[in-house]
């Protein structure tokens, strides 16, 4: 498998009122006709968090909403313009920003000044439920935990609106979705990296539960031989007045399922790190964090503009290069005009990984229990697509799947044939849609290889007609 596409990695996108995402959306559509060195156009975009600004007091959910509604309108035009309308291939996390404040302020009240002793000795022996302000120099108590888990309801409505049935989640504290493209021969670890952040606690968290209840589809991946990506919002380090970053240990944790890649946000710059390493397992993982792509004024570093990343990947039977390129807002003008930006004096940064060894059995047998138990036959067939050029026994079973399909089904999974069986397939599906360039290209090899078969004989004649 020789594979060559790029990934658009976007992050905060939490644009002002004054800013215009038509203006943003046909920045990055001409930025793509201008990348250097041929880079292939993106296939795959990641959202690393902080989709919505965010806002407080008196109609604070009114603008919120907008703000929701406008940011799924860009997202969909960047999808139907990058990825051909399939939002299977978008990966979307949440951030800081996309929690609502209103509900953490309404889920606490404060502790008398009688009970303050007894409060801060729970508060510094981590009881999660208590929290300190600087502000009033008071604790608070969560009182209403329901009150307090919806402070993401408006990035779960968006979600779950935006994605329609292709994925869902109802509990963002607990995200652990890992979402497997075999097309691609990547997967995607998604996390919630707010957990426990609320308007007094801004350090960074991943639930370790959620982490932990992965592991399984993680295994899965990595014994499929996916290159392994996690997605998250904040970075990992941060200057001494700090403290709204992730603990770096959670590193180990999802190096050690297999997670070689970290993509995330929240800092506002680009970096890329080899950040972790364990020198007994000999593992690494390297971490890319993408610069903030639309906000203004005071949450930009100085001297920085707005920034996003293209990850050009090329990728063999064993291992997978990757190469960081950075586009940077030369001007911080209404619309931005994107140009390279330089890395530690590099125009690009390569880095190589190692793809795991594919366990070809155990991915047969699962895939046809996906589809013979599961009647998932659609994906039955693209992760069995993935591995007939090492198994060709896969092939029979994707001839059988098949049939099982509706011509619409057939089309948009978009594959080469190889049999006979997929060739008919596929023909009846593109003479549905009516698309005559893959359907004549098809053609034009069966008459090349001198393939005899009344079906696509039928076929042909059928087409003929309709044109």
């Amino acid at each position: 498998m020789n594979i060559h596409y790029s990934i658009l990695h976007i992050s905060d996108l939490h644009k002002g009122e004054n800013n215009n995402f038509d203006h943003l959306f046909a920045s990055l559509c001409n930025d793509a006709d201008l990348y250097d060195r041929d880079i292939p156009k993106p296939e795959i975009i990641v959202v690393s968090g902080d989709l919505a600004e965010g806002a407080n007091g008196d109609g604070a959910e009114e603008k919120i909403i907008k703000q929701y509604e406008e940011v799924e309108c860009f997202l969909n035009r960047l999808v139907k313009h990058f990825l051909k309308g399939d939002k299977s291939r978008i990966i979307i996390v949440p951030g800081n920003h996309d929690i609502y404040r209103g509900a953490t302020i309404r889920s606490m009240e404060a502790i008398p000044e009688d009970l303050r002793e007894e409060a801060k000795g729970r508060y510094l022996n981590g009881d999660p439920n208590y929290r300190w302000s600087w502000n009033d120099f008071c604790f608070y108590f969560i009182n209403n935990m329901a009150e307090y888990v919806s402070r993401f309801k408006f990035f779960i409505e968006f979600y779950n609106r935006f994605y329609d049935g292709i994925r869902t989640i109802d509990d963002c504290d607990m995200l652990n979705l890992v979402i497997d493209l075999p097309q691609y021969n990547i997967a995607f670890a998604t996390f919630n990296s707010c957990y426990r952040i609320d308007h007094l606690n801004q350090i960074g968290a991943i639930n370790t539960n959620a982490i932990a209840q992965s592991q399984p589809q993680l295994s899965k991946a990595y014994k499929y031989g996916r290159f392994i990506v996690g997605v998250w919002h904040h970075n990992i380090s941060g200057i001494p007045t700090q403290t709204n970053y992730l603990d770096p240990r959670i590193l180990h944790s999802l190096m050690d399922f297999h997670i070689q890649l970290g993509l995330y946000g929240h800092q506002h710059h680009t970096e890329a790190l080899y950040q972790y390493h364990d020198i007994f397992k000999q593992g690494q993982m390297t971490l890319i964090s993408s610069g903030c792509l639309y906000g203004r004024g005071k949450t930009m570093p100085e001297g920085t503009h707005c920034q996003y990343n293209i990850l050009e990947i090329e990728q063999s039977d064993e291992k997978v290069n990757v190469t960081l390129h950075v586009r940077e807002d030369e001007t911080g003008w209404d619309i931005p005009s994107w140009g390279r930006k330089q890395i530690n004096s590099k125009e690009s940064y390569l880095m190589e990984f190692s793809l795991p060894k594919i366990d070809y059995i155990k991915i047969l047998s699962d895939n046809i229990e996906l589809a013979k138990e599961g009647k998932d036959y659609k994906n039955a067939i693209r992760n069995l697509i993935s591995i007939r050029d090492k198994e060709t026994s896969a092939n029979k079973f994707i001839d059988e799947f098949l049939k099982e399909l509706s011509n619409d089904e057939i089309y948009n999974i978009k594959f080469v044939p190889q049999t006979i069986s997929q060739k008919i397939s596929i023909l009846g599906a593109c003479l549905e849609a009516r698309d005559w360039s893959s359907f004549d290209k098809i053609v034009d090899e069966v008459k090349k290889d001198g393939i005899k078969n009344l079906n696509i004989d039928l076929l042909i004649e059928e087409a003929e007609k309709i044109r």
